[in-house]
């Protein structure tokens, strides 16, 4: 009993994606979805009265046969009655295409599109996952055409039974012995197939990481921001090993489950012949009298139809049980849980009172073996500009992302004016801070669109502004000078794209950040692509505190940081010192190396090129 229990407990959970793909459908495109499965039990019905008109057919012919001809006009009338039948169908066949091809459309629009919901509600350690990555890349890969595959062979499953029925119905009146061997020829294909595709699943399934790292070597060798080092440093050899090793082994092991296979399918089809055979053998033997033969004229065609219609049965099935496998690919990841930070019911202050708190907060990546921070506290006061400074991995990062909830704090409590930071709506939280990366994104969209993008909840995003902006950060006079001003497209990846500088990028990213009116900024390392002088003039418009608004330079040149209200200086994941540039130097410690290090590295330079 508790068998039979697993067994319809995993039938209901093999059919699952099935019955979410017609769902889906339905709700994509109600009249197309009707349209198919109307078409598809009207051609599942034809085959069979094929086989009625065509037994007609072959009597009339065989009666007027033995009368010397005179009743030929009988028969004449069930060959034409044979020819509509088969043109109905070739015209249902193409109305049903063309809502099948309207069904598949929009059913995978729909799924990508929830896929890109999914994947937009993680959280930054969520999104850094690998296995989630891997089940992203999975549900991806298939979700443009494997559902499409799926209702087609729901559709076809359909037919199939409907034709099975008819014709079945009609060979069993006519010869049951026929019937029942018509109807087991195809089982041996069939488990086949079932084989075949499940050592497919199981060998694609384990092999995520491994087309992943393909790829990235394929990046690699075809993209303008990697290739300038595989040329320069003469990695051409390095990115083709790899490629070639890993391209290697994914094709060997195709080839080898190929052969594995080939054996498998060859017995297969010498026993689905076998059966079909000795269905036809049957037929023909039973007898040799003129009733005899024209049934034949309908036995013969019949084993063909109800062999073609369980092959197609069965085939429908074991492609639905091998897209099953895959489509899991496409539900496991819509059912994996967002740990996208809650949402609290206050609005977030436009201007700061007291600041941001710190309060005992420590911060520990996932997977890491020792913590980011550890029980650091401050407070980020409005009206002037934080600097957080400290070596590389000193944790001067991630105090930035805590601050707008992209990542969300192991221990301790982050407060805004003394309200803890959970407490904000998330939505105006984010539009309350205002971010510059450091590896901050190239959007390929028009110059225009990458700066208006970081003001993109802002009801205020006229052009005007954008400008403004831009000629803020040193950036107007480079783009109007573009073929297209601010609707040039920017980058090489679309038609009509011009290539932008490091800095000329950076810049456009300073001016995404500074678009948006925040009361928080958050800016992480915003010159480093940028030349001295250019970094100079930036230097006033980026340290400048406004009243009310927090500002938190994150640097590693102390030309930005000197102009700093405050320096908190971090080392491995602790706040070692806090005060002003000049209260720092006097303090003789980190902080006071890391400057003198820095200008000895200046002076030596100076002296070098004079």
């Amino acid at each position: 009993m508790n068998r039979i229990r697993r067994r319809v407990q995993r039938l209901g959970t093999d059919l699952r994606p099935a019955l979410t793909v017609l769902r889906l459908a339905w709700q994509s495109d109600r009249w197309a979805t009707l349209q198919v499965t109307l078409f598809a039990a009207a051609a599942g019905a034809l085959p069979g009265i094929q086989v009625k008109v065509t037994a007609a057919f072959a009597t009339a012919l065989v009666r007027a046969a033995s009368v010397g001809g005179r009743q030929v006009s009988g028969a004449i009338g069930f060959l034409v009655l044979l020819g509509s039948v088969g043109l109905v169908g070739q015209l249902m066949a193409v109305f049903q295409n063309r809502a099948m091809q309207r069904c598949q459309s929009r059913l995978s629009a729909r799924l990508a599109d929830r896929i890109i919901q999914r994947a937009a509600g993680f959280s930054l350690s969520q999104v850094e996952d690998p296995q989630i990555q891997d089940s992203l890349q999975r549900a991806v890969r298939e979700v443009n055409f494997r559902p499409g595959l799926m209702l087609n062979q729901v559709i076809q499953v359909a037919t199939q039974v409907v034709t099975f029925g008819s014709v079945g119905a009609i060979l069993w009146t006519l010869d049951a012995r026929v019937a029942v061997l018509a109807m087991f020829a195809p089982f041996p294909a069939i488990i086949s197939q079932v084989v075949q595709g499940r050592r497919l699943h199981a060998l694609e399934h384990g092999r995520s990481e491994e087309r992943r790292r393909l790829a990235y070597w394929q990046h690699l060798a075809s993209q303008p921001s990697s290739m300038k080092e595989v040329l320069a440093f003469r990695l051409g050899p390095v990115v083709l090993s790899n490629h070639s090793r890993l391209l290697a082994r994914i094709v060997g092991a195709d080839l080898r489950l190929a052969d594995r296979n080939l054996w498998l399918a060859i017995p297969m089809m010498v026993a689905t012949a076998a059966l079909t055979l000795g269905a036809q053998a049957t037929a023909i033997l039973a007898g040799s009298d003129a009733g005899h033969l024209a049934q034949l004229f309908a036995v013969i065609p019949a084993i063909g139809m109800l062999q073609s219609s369980m092959q197609q049965f069965f085939g429908g099935v074991a492609g639905m049980y091998v897209n099953q496998l895959y489509l899991r690919n496409v539900v496991e990841f819509l059912a994996i849980g967002s740990q996208a930070a809650t949402s609290g019911g206050r609005p977030f202050p436009a201007r700061l009172s007291t600041g941001i708190e710190f309060r005992d907060v420590s911060f520990r990546y996932p997977g890491a073996s020792r913590p980011a921070l550890t029980g650091v506290s401050f407070t980020l006061r409005p009206g002037e500009v934080t600097a957080v400074v400290g070596l590389n991995g000193a944790g001067k990062s991630t105090v930035g992302k805590l601050v707008g909830r992209l990542y969300e704090p192991t221990e301790g409590e982050i407060l805004v004016d003394g309200v803890p930071l959970r407490e904000f709506g998330l939505d105006g939280l984010r539009d309350g801070v205002s971010y510059v990366f450091q590896d901050y994104v190239e959007y390929h969209l028009t110059v225009g669109e990458n700066i208006s993008l970081g003001a993109v909840h802002e009801p205020d995003r006229a052009p005007e502004r954008v400008r403004a902006v831009a000629e803020e950060v040193g950036i107007h006079e480079h783009i109007v000078g573009l073929p297209e001003g601010y609707e040039t497209q920017a980058g090489r990846s679309f038609r009509g794209g011009v290539e932008f500088s490091g800095g000329q990028w950076q810049r456009l990213a300073i001016a995404r950040g500074l678009v948006r009116r925040a009361g928080v900024r958050v800016m992480d390392e915003p010159t480093a692509a940028l030349d001295t002088i250019t970094e100079a003039e930036l230097l006033d418009t980026l340290t400048t505190a406004l009243d009310g608004r927090v500002s938190v330079l994150i640097a590693h040149r102390f030309s930005s940081v000197v102009r700093a209200d405050r320096v908190l200086v971090f080392d491995r994941g602790r706040l070692v010192e806090d005060g002003s540039h000049r209260e720092l130097l006097e303090l003789d410690g980190l902080y006071a190396r890391m400057y003198r290090a820095q200008a000895t590295d200046r002076t030596s330079v100076t002296q070098d090129h004079s």
